[in-house]
């Protein structure tokens, strides 16, 4: 993305750069109102963030919220209807259990899962 096609994102937009490295420009990052992450430091240190980071134009005071505060309402997600909000999930083992572990419970309560002996 060019500098010039950062200017064209509405003002009321969540973006999810995916992927392993950066995969938008930093004049975009910047001009974020908020950024949420789902762990603060391994963002601010791996993938988009950590350019920005290592040159100390960013650092956890960037941060708006993490995916855990906006989940348990820490943080007021009705806020993310204004400016442009970049969302930035790199990934933790953690959440992928936790996740999983939701899903499964779920899943038994609807009679769609299976309980798997992983010893067997």
């Amino acid at each position: 993305m060019e500098e010039r096609n950062t200017l064209l994102i509405n003002q009321s937009t969540i973006i999810f750069p995916l992927g392993s490295f950066q995969e938008i420009e930093d004049e975009l990052i910047l001009k974020a109102d908020k950024i949420i992450v789902d762990h603060v430091d391994q963002a601010l240190h791996r993938g988009a963030l950590k350019k920005l980071t290592g040159e100390g134009q960013l650092s956890e005071n960037n941060i708006f919220a993490t995916l855990g505060e906006l989940a348990v309402g820490k943080k007021d997600a009705d806020d993310l209807s204004q400016g442009i909000t970049l969302c930035i999930p790199i990934g933790t083992g953690a959440m992928d259990v936790a996740i999983a572990g939701e899903v499964y419970r779920r899943a038994l309560e609807k009679g769609m899962g299976y309980a798997f002996d992983f010893e067997a």
